[in-house]
């Protein structure tokens, strides 16, 4: 069976995303003045932190595509589950953080909207999946 080499297409959007990010801020810096050079590194770490990840993540996918026995099933489900329970953690306690640095209002409120999106979309798969079984 013959290997893929080469980059993988999220690789490729994320290059071009990058690269028009850096031409947007370079024409805002020099025009508008509203970015600094920090939010233009802020920018390019989130960009590679989130590209490594994901092909991390896509290398642990194809390598397990020949193995879908039950107890990979199984071993994946749970791993999903253990790091659900810990980003609820997480973005509980970044709500704190937020409300103790007195943050603003709109980010305190985002946060915590995105917390509600994610109990209410587990509480209707949890009804959804009682029903079923």
């Amino acid at each position: 069976m013959k290997t893929k080499t080469g980059f993988s297409l999220y690789t490729i959007v994320c290059l071009v995303i990058l690269g028009l990010v850096l031409i947007g801020s370079a024409i805002a810096m020099t025009f508008v003045g509203g970015y600094t050079s920090k939010n233009i590194s802020i920018i390019i770490a989130a960009i590679a932190v989130s590209a490594i990840t994901n092909n991390i993540h896509q290398f642990f996918i194809k390598q397990n595509k020949e193995d879908k026995d039950e107890r990979n099933i199984s071993i994946e489900y749970k791993s999903k589950a253990k790091t659900f329970d810990v980003m609820e953690i997480i973005l509980c306690i970044l709500i704190i953080i937020y409300v103790l640095q007195r943050a603003n209002l709109l980010t305190i409120v985002l946060v915590g909207l995105a917390y509600l999106i994610i109990q209410g979309v587990y509480m209707a798969f949890l009804g959804k999946y009682h029903k079923e079984m």
